[in-house]
Formats: structure tokens, sequence, C-alpha cells
């Protein structure tokens, strides 16, 4: 992220926003989205064709800083992902079911891409020629696609990932919390041959979102009726990262409003593996022994230091550090004020699994 964004006074009034359109609980960096691109930019030389099962799109993707680029049109004809835009607040909606994708367009330089209203991250959308393209890194990510590049015939070979044999759900528990509906969506999973594994993951996850309620109902305790121009606000849902090869990676998070400058967001991850039903750590993943872990060490507080925001404290990664699971690589992060300034956001770090065996 560049630091010049990160200023708090962006961020609040971002949460503002989201609060508008029903998306609020995330921290969203002003420079989501790139500059707007010219028509001079979407020439030929930064086209790419695009495939789906081997079959050639009749729209093509675009290749620009660096980033691929997919319009989500040809996702909708190509792929049959279902797309929607609302026009009152300037939101497409792209997929259903869980891992829903939103596009938020704050004005013509801000495209933020969010999934079930959590941040996914830079780079964001672009709006080229009135049509909305997304990363492809973020629809790798998030919506079940993979993809093979071409360089020599500058085409991109889209095919679904196979995913665990398993359906997961969106439920959701509410409760009526000082005047205002407090809903938390968390994952139900179904078609495991070892129900009891199954049943065991699904307490986890529920116990989870109940703990969620029971912590907005003590803290709402301890504060007066809120006004009604802004009310507080209680909510949580989750995000699916990875679910391949027997492993199930997902990340729940719930925000509250309780007054004051700005809400607080909490993510909680969980990685299990379907065949047992344990939870895995971080050290399940990569070599946390000896020397690497001390490699480890160093690049969390390196990076927390050259990126801003560091409030100090750091000691070390536990073994039971937070974390989660993509593509080739176990992402490392820290809660908000944890050790960095609320506008920085959660600190991430990605680690490719082959570079940390």
């Amino acid at each position: 992220m560049n630091p010049k964004f990160r200023v708090c006074a962006s961020l609040i009034a971002t949460s503002v926003l989201l609060g508008s359109l029903g998306l609020s609980g995330q921290v969203i960096d002003a420079s989501a989205a790139k500059a707007p691109v010219s028509a001079s930019q979407k020439s030929s030389k930064n086209e790419v064709v695009l495939k789906w099962n081997g079959k050639t799109l009749s729209q093509k993707g675009l290749v620009l800083h660096g980033v691929t680029y997919v319009p989500a049109t040809a996702l909708r004809d190509g792929l049959g992902m279902p797309l929607k835009y609302d026009a009152k607040n300037r939101t497409y909606t792209l997929g259903n079911g869980y891992n829903k994708l939103s596009a938020i367009v704050y004005d013509s330089t801000e495209i933020g891409i969010l999934v079930n209203g959590s941040y996914a991250g830079e780079p964001g959308g672009q709006i080229i020629n009135g049509r909305l393209y997304v990363p492809f890194k973020t629809i790798s990510e998030y919506m079940g696609v993979q993809g093979q590049w071409n360089p020599s015939l500058k085409t991109l070979s889209m095919t679904q990932k196979k995913q665990n044999d398993i359906t997961i759900k969106s439920v959701a528990l509410k409760k009526k919390i000082q005047g205002v509906d407090a809903v938390v969506n968390y994952p139900v999973i179904s078609g495991l041959d070892n129900t009891e594994v199954q049943a065991e993951i699904n307490k986890v996850l529920k116990e989870n979102a109940s703990g969620v309620i029971t912590g907005a109902e003590g803290n709402a305790e301890e504060f007066p009726p809120s006004e009604s121009s802004f009310p507080y606000e209680f909510s949580g849902d989750f995000v699916v990262h990875y679910n391949q090869n027997d492993i199930l990676s997902i990340t729940a998070y719930d925000y509250s409003y309780t007054g004051g400058a700005h809400g607080m967001t909490f993510r909680k991850s969980f990685t299990f593996s379907l065949k047992d039903g344990k939870q895995m750590k971080l050290g399940d993943f990569i070599n946390m022994q000896g020397k690497n872990k001390q490699k480890l060490n160093n690049l969390v507080l390196s990076k927390m230091k050259k990126e801003g925001g560091y409030l100090g404290g750091f000691e070390g990664v536990p073994a039971d550090a937070d974390f989660y699971v993509k593509d080739n690589a176990a992402v490392l992060y820290f809660q908000l004020y944890e050790y960095t300034a609320y506008a920085y956001g959660f600190p991430e770090f990605e680690l490719k699994l082959k570079e940390w065996k």
C-alpha cells in the first residue's frame, strides 16, 4: 500500500461511505484503484486473449501497470457468473453465495473491491470505456478460478479450480442489541464422508459466531443507547480463502461501532484438515524452527518499520499466530492496533510455501 494514502481522515470518510452502502466494517486504503485508464492505454498491445475451458471468449482482458484485468461482463457471459449493478449505491456485485464480490465505484479513480464485505486488497478495479475490469488475481483468490498465462500468445486460459467435494452455506445468527439487529453470518459445511469431523468443524465455526454475539452484548451494556443519527452496529461475515486438497481455510471477521471516530474490525482465521478436523497452525505449512524462525521475525519487524505506523512491542511470531492459507502461500497477519496504527490496517505477510520449507 502507498503510505501517503494511509491517513485517519480518509479511512474515517471511507467508513462513513461504506456505512451508507450497508458494507461497513473494513479498513479501506484509498489507493485501491489506479488512475483512470485513457483510451490510448487500451491498445492492442495491452489486450489479452481470454479462454474458458479451451474456448476463446469474445471479450478480451487487459494488462495495465503489470496487472492482468478481466472484464466483469466476460465473467458473466463466458463463465456464467451473475453480474448486477446498483446505480443508487454505485456498486457492482459479481457471483453469488459465499465470496460474492462487490466493486464500489467511489469515483473514476477509486474502485474498491470487497468480498463478503471484506476488503480484497490492492489492486482495485478499473472502469474502462464504461466497463468494469477486475484483477485476475482477485478472481483467482476468491472465486474458484485458476489461470494459465501464455506470454508469447498473450493468452490467459481459465478453468475451474478442483475444490474439495463439500458444500459451504452461509447461516445467520441474529439478535437485537441496543435497538439494532446484530447479524453474524458464519459458514456451515456439508458433504464430508466423515460426519463426526464435519460436526466438529461446524461446532467450532458456530461457537465463534455465537461468541461474537455474546461479546457484542457484553460491550453494549457499558454504553448508553446510541443516537439515531449514528446507530450502533454489530455484524460479522466470513471469507473462504482455500478449499482444496483436503484443506479448508476461512477467515471470520466481525465489526462493531459503539461511538467515536470509527468502528473496529477483528479477524479470526480457521484452517482445518478435512481428513481429521484438526485446526492447523502456521508451523504446519512453513518451517518455523531455528534460523527460519529468526528469519521470519526479522522479516516481520523490518516490514512493519519500513511501511510505517509501527507502535512497538513486537517480540516474535508466536506458534499460534493468526494466518490463513491461499494458493501456494500462507498469509500471516496481525490485528488492528496490535503492532501498528489503525490507519495501516491489518499487517499481512505473504509467505510462499516453497520458500519457507
